[in-house]
């Protein structure tokens, strides 16, 4: 991989890591969309306006809290990601500090604009902010270093993007947590492979995340435990969505039984994250037209920019 040394704008975009933004979409969509859960026929082919309006709006706030707390990751993160060897923009000095502290409060007012879509959609932004931007990262919190803390942090970070989704077309109901489950329970397992490929280099600065505190082997056993009971909850509530979801990945997830390896987690994720993607495009399909925007305009940047290859579909 080849570092520059010199910043160029684009620079302020993708040090967002615009590719995680698809986990939080498409659960958030999940969430708009929960009504057609079993209507595989592109029910919001062609949407009403108010319907485009809202989800513009939604894609950008959202995008831009995600954004937000993305960056304050970072911020607080810069040794531990220099061990790891990722988001280089901080580690190599690439960005300063300064300079991403002031996007950061650019992104926070721009996320203000959910309370324009109603209040519990601006609500439930300002509260992702506050688990995902501050206390995960920040002391006396900082759960991101703390084994239960990073867990219930990402159970959280998923439930609210769902209900962000759900809230912006449906009033408040209990139903909004039963709903929730199968995909909520789906994006927990996907956060406890993440962990694993940084095990080396969390535990050399200290971080209790599951993979360093239960080991490869126990993080997988209890991944697949989960993945079986977000099934068993997915085929109860008769969301078909997320059922095939579960039965898409299990092809890869079926090798680690046999073979734990870290490679085998890393495919599980990129696919699982992809087939996640392209179930809701058959609710709303025009989400595909952005997702392939996006995948090929970001490993451009990073082919041209450094010489680097992602994102992609390796187990690596």
């Amino acid at each position: 991989m080849d570092m520059p040394s010199r910043r160029h704008p684009a620079d302020l975009f993708f040090v967002l890591r615009p590719m995680l933004f698809f986990p939080g979409w498409s659960t958030m969509l999940a969430g708009y969309f929960i009504l057609w859960k079993n209507n595989f026929y592109f029910p919001e082919l062609w949407p009403a306006t108010q319907t485009w309006m809202t989800l513009a709006l939604l894609f950008v706030t959202f995008g831009a809290a995600m954004g937000a707390s993305f960056l304050l990751n970072q911020l607080r993160d810069i040794d531990s990601d220099k061990e790891n060897g990722k988001l280089f923009f901080l580690s190599e000095g690439i960005l300063s500090v300064r300079l991403l502290y002031v996007e950061t409060v650019v992104l926070l007012l721009i996320s203000l604009a959910g309370f324009y879509i109603n209040l519990s959609v601006g609500l439930m932004l300002m509260l992702f902010i506050l688990i995902t931007g501050y206390l995960y990262n920040f002391a006396p919190f900082r759960m991101k270093d703390h084994l239960w803390g990073s867990i219930v942090a990402n159970i959280l970070m998923g439930g609210l993007a769902f209900a962000i989704g759900w809230l912006a077309r449906y009033p408040y109901d209990t139903r909004l947590f039963t709903d929730a489950l199968p995909y909520l329970i789906f994006n927990t397992v996907l956060y406890l492979y993440t962990t694993l490929p940084d095990r080396a280099g969390d535990a050399r600065v200290d971080k209790k995340t599951p993979a360093v505190v239960w080991g490869r082997d126990k993080v997988i056993r209890r991944s697949l435990f989960l993945y079986g009971l977000g099934m068993v909850f997915a085929w109860g509530l008769h969301d078909f969505t997320a059922l095939l979801i579960y039965l898409l990945t299990l092809p890869l997830l079926l090798p680690l039984i046999k073979e734990p390896l870290v490679s085998h987690t890393l495919k599980a994720t990129k696919f699982g994250i992809f087939f996640f993607a392209l179930l809701i495009c058959f609710k709303w399909p025009w989400y595909l037209i952005l997702m392939i925007a996006l995948f090929g305009i970001t490993k451009y940047y990073f082919r041209k920019r450094f010489n680097f290859d992602y994102p992609n579909f390796k187990g690596q």
